[in-house]
């Protein structure tokens, strides 16, 4: 903010762009309001089916629920936005980019937790300016304040951009990224889910750039980062990354996010989910040109409308099978999904290719046919096993006792030949 104050008082033509992206800013958001309101979300949401609460004996990641989650925290740039006050801001006052979502008016993830039965409690970083373990360590610190904060579910959810990393291969969003789950990892290791939204891509700050030469400008501060946050980084980091050694500690050969996630932190009670929404992203186009309604005045940080429309896609994601997640977001007033009836848990690796609860009979009910369903299949099993051992030991047997086969010609009492004589 302190740069664009800056910029306005002392570069004319500056000053002449950005006055005109606040206009375009300004017009766009009130048509979008207006043709696309997103008080729908909450609406239709409110329309889902009941919420069924999981047996205490499934009590783990890939058995959570909305209504499970009783804590909630953000870290990350992406986790504010910018006000979008357009006769301020033609006045030149601005407010800084580090709202958050729980001073939003318009549809958030914790509103949609809470609207499913979630009596969350929402935890913040004290600044986002720190790094994202520093970030990390915040929330941890405060959450371990709350009584019981071991006994009850926790959504973490890590918002990060190149604003989050540094220009240098030790210091890119994802190497941050992985010092932040490590972090809370260590603080809060107990009941904790975090939801991790893949930033490699730059499609949405490159649509801006090339539509406003205000965003160009305003950009420009981030295109040494932009080399140092491809999908190639986040496929392969620089570090190993484990338990037992911290991000500073081990280098030298490459290993890729997914694995680190999936060898350390898919655990029961300790799971990280990567959302793969901005890997590909890209604005919406309009009539006269793309949407930068849904950007902040920075170019950099979302305004509300496109903060909402981020959360929307992190909903609908988090619901969604791992394999048929969207990897190209954009932010447009899409609808609003429902937990599968047929699997109402928040979708990780485990559940999505087999989840058998179908939330039509009583929850105690669920917990016995269940699990009678389940000790039948096995008792099947080794019913089964026992034959097939049984059959191979029986027949081994019987090979074993069976007397071998007599050579041809020894049991003949005498051989006659044809030139001896006929007694």
């Amino acid at each position: 903010m302190t740069r664009i104050e800056e910029k306005l008082t002392t570069d004319k033509d500056f000053y002449d762009q950005w006055m005109d992206l606040i206009a375009l800013q300004s017009s766009q958001l009130e048509e979008q309001q207006k043709d696309f309101p997103l008080d729908y979300v909450l609406k239709d949401l409110s329309k889902c089916g009941p919420r069924k609460s999981a047996v205490p004996s499934l009590n783990d990641a890939h058995h959570l629920q909305a209504d499970s989650i009783k804590i909630y925290g953000e870290l990350g740039q992406l986790s504010s936005y910018c006000p979008s006050n357009s006769t301020l801001l033609q006045k030149g006052i601005m407010g800084p980019c580090n709202l958050r979502s729980s001073e939003m008016s318009l549809p958030s993830l914790p509103s949609m937790l809470e609207l499913r039965g979630a009596q969350i409690e929402k935890i913040e970083s004290n600044q986002l300016d720190e790094s994202l373990a520093d970030q990390a360590r915040d929330i941890g610190e405060s959450i371990r304040k709350i009584d019981g904060y071991e006994n009850e579910w926790k959504m973490i959810v890590i918002l990060a951009t190149i604003q989050d990393g540094k220009a240098s291969e030790t210091g890119q969003t994802a190497v941050e990224v992985l010092s932040a789950i490590e972090e809370l990892g260590k603080l809060i290791p107990e009941k904790t889910f975090i939801v991790v939204l893949r930033s490699s891509g730059s499609g949405i700050w490159r649509d801006a750039s090339h539509q406003s030469l205000a965003c160009k400008n305003q950009l420009a501060q981030w295109k040494v980062h932009n080399k140092f946050n491809y999908n190639s980084v986040w496929d392969q980091v620089s570090h190993a990354f484990s338990f037992e050694r911290t991000v500073a500690e081990t280098s030298k050969f490459y290993i890729q996010v997914e694995i680190i996630v999936e060898k350390n932190y898919r655990k029961p009670q300790f799971h990280v989910e990567v959302l793969p929404l901005l890997k590909d992203p890209a604005l919406t186009n309009l009539p006269d040109g793309v949407d930068l309604s849904v950007l902040g005045y920075d170019c950099a940080h979302f305004s509300e409308r496109g903060l909402s429309l981020l959360h929307l896609a992190v909903w609908n994601s988090l619901f969604t099978r791992n394999s048929a997640r969207e990897s190209q977001f954009r932010p447009t007033a899409a609808p609003v999904l429902c937990p599968d009836p047929t699997c109402p848990f928040i979708r990780t690796p485990s559940n999505s290719d087999l989840c058998i609860w179908t939330g039509t009979i009583q929850e105690d009910e669920f917990y016995w046919v269940d699990y009678l369903m389940f000790i039948g299949v096995w008792i099947l099993l080794m019913v089964l096993l026992v034959i097939i051992f049984y059959c191979i030991c029986v027949t081994r047997r019987v090979a074993s006792e069976k007397t071998p086969t007599k050579a041809f010609g020894a049991s003949f009492s005498s051989i006659k030949f044809i030139d001896e004589d006929v007694v």
